[in-house]
């Protein structure tokens, strides 16, 4: 073994305490002639230091190898919400709607006055009033207006003293007969006492002299009805229009004659007031 060791050069390797002695020399002649270069590369023992450090591995080139028909790798399509585009497409109609209803705004004409408009059709339309009463009494007139409503006109002079706010022996007699023949057409009948005059001034001081009289000898007509011929309180009731409503030319004496007068409004039951 020693010769061996003499051989290879690794006689460092044995210990310190080995007992083995220095080789006998052994005639160069008897051992194998080996190159140098021989010796180094395949005997030569690999030493600690060599160990420990990592060995460098050469990179591995990778060869990609293109999908076949195609240069480049296919594009991947987000998915599409069809609930939400559907939602986007009917925001978008509404729009289109909205925009088309704002333009026909700007094109309506301006709105219509109040006062301009005719009144509904409901408003005006009454019941048939009831039988026109039959009085043949100078100074009376009986007509139905543009509401179908029976009126009876009364004179001032056919029912008042002269230059009076009583009622005279007359006009109490006149009352008494259209009672008669207003009960007579309907039992129920509702009575509204409308006073009029004409547009003279008998006091320049005061300009209400003229409505505070028609509403004077309204009442009195009223408290006649009630009084003396136990009409019903609940179905009958006074207005005063003093001069706004002439029936005629109070440029005349006979004009204003007409004008100055009570007139009765009879309506059914039924009928609004």
């Amino acid at each position: 073994m020693s010769a061996l060791l003499a051989l290879t050069g690794c006689q460092y390797l044995l210990p310190k305490s080995s007992t083995l002695t220095s080789p006998p020399t052994v005639p160069e002649t008897l051992l194998p002639k080996i190159e140098a270069s021989e010796h180094h590369s395949a005997f030569r023992p690999i030493m600690p230091a060599e160990l420990s450090q990592p060995q460098q591995m050469m990179p591995v080139p990778i060869q990609t190898v293109p999908i076949q028909g195609k240069s480049e790798p296919p594009k991947i399509e987000p998915a599409q919400d069809t609930a939400a585009q559907a939602k986007i497409d009917e925001l978008n109609q509404r729009i289109k709607e909205l925009e088309t209803l704002l333009t026909e705004a700007k094109n309506v004409p301006p709105p219509v006055l109040a006062d301009t408009l005719p009144m509904p059709e409901e408003k005006t339309k009454v019941r048939p009033a009831i039988p026109l009463p039959i009085i043949n009494k100078q100074g009376v007139r009986v007509y139905t207006d543009e509401l179908q409503k029976v009126r009876i006109e009364i004179m001032d002079k056919t029912l008042f003293m002269s230059n009076a706010w009583q009622l005279s022996a007359e006009g109490e007699e006149t009352l008494r007969m259209i009672a008669a023949e207003i009960r007579a057409a309907d039992p129920n009948a509702v009575l509204d006492i409308e006073g009029h005059t004409d547009s003279l001034r008998s006091d320049p001081n005061n300009p209400m002299q003229k409505h505070d009289i028609s509403s004077t000898k309204a009442m009195m007509v009223m408290k006649f009805f009630v009084d003396a011929l136990r009409w019903d309180v609940v179905r009958i009731g006074t207005s005063s229009f003093g001069r706004s409503r002439p029936v005629a030319d109070n440029g005349t004496p006979e004009g204003r004659a007409r004008n100055n007068r009570i007139e009765i409004v009879v309506q059914n039951e039924t009928e609004e007031r």
